[in-house]
C-alpha cells in the first residue's frame, strides 16, 4: 500500500472525502429502497438488473455533485472547519431528502417527476406532494430511516477512513471527468426496449435536473403571423373534415355521418343519456383482456351485452384535460382547456343538448373546482350542479395532511337518485365523475375489501412478475373492486326506473391512474370505453382506435340523424370525428396528447406513436415496439409541431368557435356593474375579504353570469402564500353568512401571460352559476372575494371591473 496522507494542510481532504463517502453510501443504499418499493411492482422483466445498473448513475451524480462543490467547500473550510462541515452536511441532507422525495413521486406514479415543476401552478405540484403524503405515516419513514442513517454511516464507518494518496487522485480525476461528461449522467431511452427499464435505471434527481434543463433551452414553435397562414393550410389538410374557415382553423361543417344508431332499436323519444366517469379507471386492470387481471367484474359483464372499443383513449393522463375532451372534443390550451382565465368561445355536447330540451346535470362528490373542473361544467350552462350532501352522508378518510377526496361512490350514486326525481325528467344528460378510487385511497369499506382482494388473488393464474405488481398496489386495486359493485348497484336501481329502458350508458375512465404501472408511453393513455342501453340489438367489440374527442361529435351525429332538433349547429369545432366501428384494427385518428407536466410530447398517427423523440410501432392490443424510422418520426414530429402551434393560436386569439349569443343558456340581463379605479392596498390578517358589497340576486333568473376585470401585485414572493379568487353563493338570512356554493381560482391562473410576483398583473375571469337550485332562499347574495387563510393577504389592486348578468 502506499504512504498514508497525514499533515494538517491535507485535514480537509480527508474530512471531505469521510463526509462524501457517507453521502455515496446513503445514495447506492436508496436503490434498495426503491427496488423494494418501485421496482417490485414494475413489469419490467430483471427488474433488478436495470437497479444494479442504476448504482453507476448514483455514483455519477455523487461525482458531479461533490466536484462542483469542492471548491466552495475547500475555500470556507480555509476560514472555519467548522463551517465548512455543517454547510456541506447540511447540503447533503438536502440531496438526500431531494432524491427520497423524487422516489416516492416514482413509486406513487411509475413516472419520474420531471420538469412539470415549471409548467404547472405551484399549488398543483403542493397538492400532488399532499395526496403522495398524505394517507399516514408510512410515506414518511424513507426520511425517518435515511437521514439518520447518513449520520450513522459517517460518525461509525466514514468519519475515520484516512484515503491513499492514489485513492485521492482517481477520485479528482473521476469528479472531473464526471463534470466534463455530464451530459451522458443518466441513460439514453434509446438504449432500452421498454419505458420502465429506462425510468428504473435512471437517476431520479439526474433525471429531474436533465429534463428540467432540456425544458428550459428546447425551442418551442413559434406562432409567427407570416407562416400561421400555412400552419393553418397544413393542419386542415392533414384532417378529414370540411373546412369552412382559416380564421377558425378548427371550424368544420356538422355534417359526419351517425355510425351508432344502426346498433340500437332507438324510440321516438330522443333517449336519455348517462356519462360515468370513473377517476383512473384503467384498461390494465379493467376488461376481459386486461393484461393484469380485471379487478371489475360488473364492467366485464356488462361488456358482455354493450357496444365496447378496447383500444381508447384519454388525452392526457390527468383529469384536467377529461371533460373537455368528453364534451367538448377541445384543444388543450397551455395547461389544460379548463385552466385557461377565460375559456375561449367554443361548443360542446352540453350545449347542444340543453339547446335541445335536455336537462343537463353534472353529479359529483368531491370538489368540483379541481383543476376548474366546475369552472367549465358551469360555463356550458349545466342546468344542475350536485354540490349538497345531507349528513346522513359521510365523507370518506380524511388523511393526515387534513383533507378528505369527497364522499364515496356509493354515496354519489345513492343521492343522484334522491334528487333524479326532484328535477325535471326527460329527457336529459347526466355526467357523473367518481371519486373513491383517487388517492388517499381511504372508504369505510376498506377492510371487507382488502379480504376479497386477497381471496381474488389466491386464485388469479398469474406470472410471477404481474403477481408481485398487483400485491404491491393492493391499495389501489381494492378501490377499484369496490367502485365496480357501486356501479353494479347502480345499474340495478336504474334498472328499476321508468326510463331506464330509453337511456343510453357510456362508462369510461377520466385517464389511466398513475399509480398503477403502466406498460409504455401510450399505455398511459389507455381506458376503457362501454356504451350499454336496454335499446342495443347486440353486443359488439371493436378493436379499433378512438379516443374521449371522438364520444361528443358521435352523440350529436347520432341525435341529429334520428330526431328533429331544433339545435342543429352548421358548423363544429371537434378536434375529432365521429367514433371508428371497425372490429378489426386500426387507427384513423391524427392526435396529439397532453403530458402530466402538461407539455405536447406525444402524437399519434396510424399505426404509429411518438413519444418526445422515441418512435414506436403499434399493435392490436395497443402495446408498443420501438422502432428506427427517421421518415415516419419526421412526419409525426411535424404534426406535433403543427399542433402545438395551431392548439396555441386558437386558445390565446379566441378562435375555436365564432361568438355566437347562444352559446349561453339564455339572454342576458345586466343587473350590477361597478368600475373602481382606486387603488387598494390590503395587509390583513382576515380570512377573507369583499371586493365589492354584496349583491343581492333578483328572484327569477336561472344563471348568473359574472365577468371580472382587475389589475393586482402581491406582496409576497412565494406563490403558495397569495390568495384566491373565491365566488360565492351566500345566504344572509337572519344576519348570518351560511355558503351555499362556492368557488375557488389561483391568482396565477387568471392571468393570461407569466404571473409575476411583487409586479402588476392583468387578471381575467369570468363564470356561470345555476341558481334553480336556490329559489327558496329569499336572501340569496353574490359574493366577491380573497380568501387568504390561513395566510395573511397582502395585496394591491386597482381597476376592478365587475358585471354581473341574470339569464332567465
Amino acid at each position: 500500500m502506499g504512504k498514508k496522507i497525514t499533515g494538517s494542510h491535507l485535514f480537509f481532504l480527508q474530512r471531505f472525502v469521510s463526509i462524501s463517502l457517507a453521502l455515496w453510501i446513503t445514495i447506492c443504499l436508496l436503490r434498495v429502497f426503491e427496488y423494494m418499493t418501485t421496482a417490485s411492482k414494475s413489469f419490467a422483466l430483471y427488474a433488478y438488473r436495470y437497479e444494479a445498473a442504476g448504482w453507476i448513475y448514483d455514483t455519477w451524480l455523487c461525482l458531479i455533485y461533490l466536484g462542483l462543490l469542492f471548491i466552495p467547500i475547500w475555500l470556507i473550510s480555509r476560514l472555519n472547519h467548522k463551517a465548512a462541515d455543517i454547510l456541506f452536511h447540511t447540503l447533503n441532507i438536502l440531496l438526500i431528502t431531494a432524491s427520497i422525495a423524487l422516489l416516492i413521486t416514482f413509486s406513487e406514479r411509475n413516472t419520474p417527476f420531471d420538469h412539470e415543476l415549471f409548467t404547472r401552478k405551484s399549488k398543483d405540484s403542493v397538492d400532488t406532494v399532499k395526496q403522495v403524503l398524505g394517507s399516514g405515516i408510512k410515506p414518511y419513514l424513507p426520511f425517518l430511516i435515511f437521514l439518520p442513517l447518513y449520520f450513522i454511516i459517517y460518525l461509525k464507518i466514514t468519519h475515520r477512513f484516512r484515503a491513499e494518496k492514489a485513492l485521492l487522485i482517481f477520485l479528482g480525476i473521476s469528479s472531473l471527468a464526471a463534470i466534463v461528461c455530464m451530459r451522458f449522467a443518466n441513460p439514453l431511452p434509446a438504449w432500452f426496449s421498454e419505458r420502465n427499464a429506462y425510468y428504473l435505471t435512471a437517476n431520479k434527481l439526474s433525471y429531474w435536473v436533465q429534463d428540467s434543463y432540456r425544458y428550459a433551452n428546447q425551442a418551442q414553435p413559434a406562432v409567427i403571423q407570416g407562416n400561421l397562414a400555412s400552419e393553418i393550410a397544413f393542419y386542415q389538410s392533414e384532417h378529414p373534415f370540411h373546412f369552412t374557415s382559416s380564421e377558425y382553423p378548427l371550424l368544420h361543417k356538422n355534417d359526419e355521418p351517425d355510425v351508432l344508431g344502426g346498433f340500437f332499436n332507438l324510440t321516438e323519444k330522443p333517449p336519455n343519456i348517462v356519462l360515468l366517469v370513473v377517476e383512473g379507471l384503467s384498461r390494465d386492470f379493467s376488461g376481459s383482456k386486461a393484461y393484469a387481471g380485471s379487478f371489475t367484474p360488473f364492467l366485464d359483464s356488462l361488456s358482455q351485452k354493450s357496444l365496447v372499443w378496447d383500444n381508447f383513449l384519454s388525452t392526457a393522463p390527468g383529469t384536467f384535460a377529461a371533460h373537455p375532451a368528453i364534451s367538448g372534443s377541445l384543444p388543450y390550451g397551455k395547461r389544460g382547456f379548463s385552466i385557461m382565465n377565460v375559456m375561449p368561445d367554443h361548443l360542446s355536447l352540453i350545449r347542444i343538448l340543453r339547446n335541445n330540451g335536455y336537462y343537463t346535470r353534472f353529479l359529483v362528490g368531491f370538489n368540483p373546482d379541481f383543476d376548474n373542473m366546475g369552472g367549465y361544467i358551469r360555463l356550458q350552462g349545466t342546468d344542475f350542479i350536485l354540490s349538497h350532501y345531507p349528513s346522513k352522508y359521510k365523507e370518506m378518510g380524511i388523511g393526515k395532511e387534513g383533507w378528505s377526496m369527497g364522499y364515496p361512490d356509493d354515496a354519489l350514486y345513492s343521492r343522484s337518485f334522491e334528487v333524479m326525481d326532484s328535477l325535471p325528467r326527460q329527457p336529459y344528460l347526466d355526467i357523473y365523475h367518481t371519486g373513491t378510487t383517487h388517492l388517499p385511497y381511504l372508504f369505510a369499506q376498506k377492510k371487507k375489501y382488502e379480504k376479497k382482494f386477497d381471496q381474488k388473488l389466491l386464485t388469479m393464474k398469474v406470472d410471477p412478475d404481474i403477481r408481485r405488481t398487483l400485491e404491491a398496489t393492493k391499495e389501489v386495486l381494492v378501490t377499484f373492486m369496490f367502485s365496480d359493485d357501486c356501479i353494479r348497484n347502480f345499474f340495478s336501481t336504474y334498472a328499476r326506473r321508468p326510463e331506464y329502458s330509453n337511456t343510453i350508458f357510456l362508462i369510461t375512465g377520466d385517464h389511466h391512474i398513475g399509480s398503477f404501472p403502466s406498460r409504455g408511453e401510450i399505455d398511459d393513455y389507455h381506458v376503457p370505453f362501454i356504451i350499454y342501453s336496454p335499446m342495443l340489438k347486440k353486443p359488439e367489440r371493436f378493436l379499433s382506435v378512438n379516443s374521449h374527442a371522438n364520444i361528443a361529435p358521435t352523440l350529436v351525429s347520432l341525435l341529429q340523424h334520428h330526431y328533429d332538433l331544433r339545435y342543429r349547429p352548421q358548423e363544429v369545432n371537434w378536434l375529432g370525428g365521429v367514433m371508428d366501428t371497425a372490429r378489426n384494427f386500426r387507427n384513423r385518428q391524427s392526435m396529439a396528447f397532453m403530458s402530466w407536466s402538461r407539455d405536447i410530447t406525444d402524437y399519434l398517427y396510424g399505426d404509429h406513436f411518438i413519444s418526445g423523440n422515441e418512435l414506436y410501432t403499434l399493435h392490436d392490443d395497443l402495446s408498443q415496439e420501438k422502432i428506427k424510422n427517421d421518415t415516419i418520426a419526421d412526419t409525426l414530429i411535424r404534426l406535433r409541431e403543427n399542433f402545438i402551434i395551431l392548439n396555441r393560436y386558437v386558445c390565446d386569439s379566441n378562435k375555436i368557435f365564432p361568438v355566437r349569443q347562444s352559446m349561453l343558456p339564455g339572454k342576458k340581463t345586466l343587473l350590477y356593474s361597478i368600475q373602481d379605479s382606486t387603488l387598494h392596498e390590503l395587509n390583513t390578517l382576515a380570512a377573507d375579504t369583499s371586493l365589492l358589497p354584496y349583491f343581492k340576486i333578483p328572484p327569477g333568473y336561472r344563471y348568473l353570469y359574472v365577468e371580472a376585470n382587475t389589475r393586482c401585485k402581491t406582496g409576497e414572493k412565494d406563490p403558495e402564500t397569495y390568495p384566491t379568487l373565491r365566488f360565492g353563493l351566500i345566504d344572509t338570512r337572519d344576519g348570518g353568512k351560511r355558503f351555499l356554493y362556492w368557488s375557488k381560482r389561483d391568482l396565477v391562473t387568471l392571468s393570461s401571460l407569466p404571473f409575476l410576483p411583487e409586479k402588476w398583473n392583468d387578471l381575467s375571469v369570468k363564470d356561470l352559476f345555476t341558481l334553480s337550485d336556490y329559489r327558496h332562499v329569499k336572501n340569496l347574495y353574490f359574493e366577491l372575494a380573497l380568501f387568504g387563510s390561513p395566510n395573511p393577504i397582502r395585496l394591491s389592486y386597482a381597476g376592478l371591473d365587475v358585471k354581473i348578468y341574470g339569464i332567465k
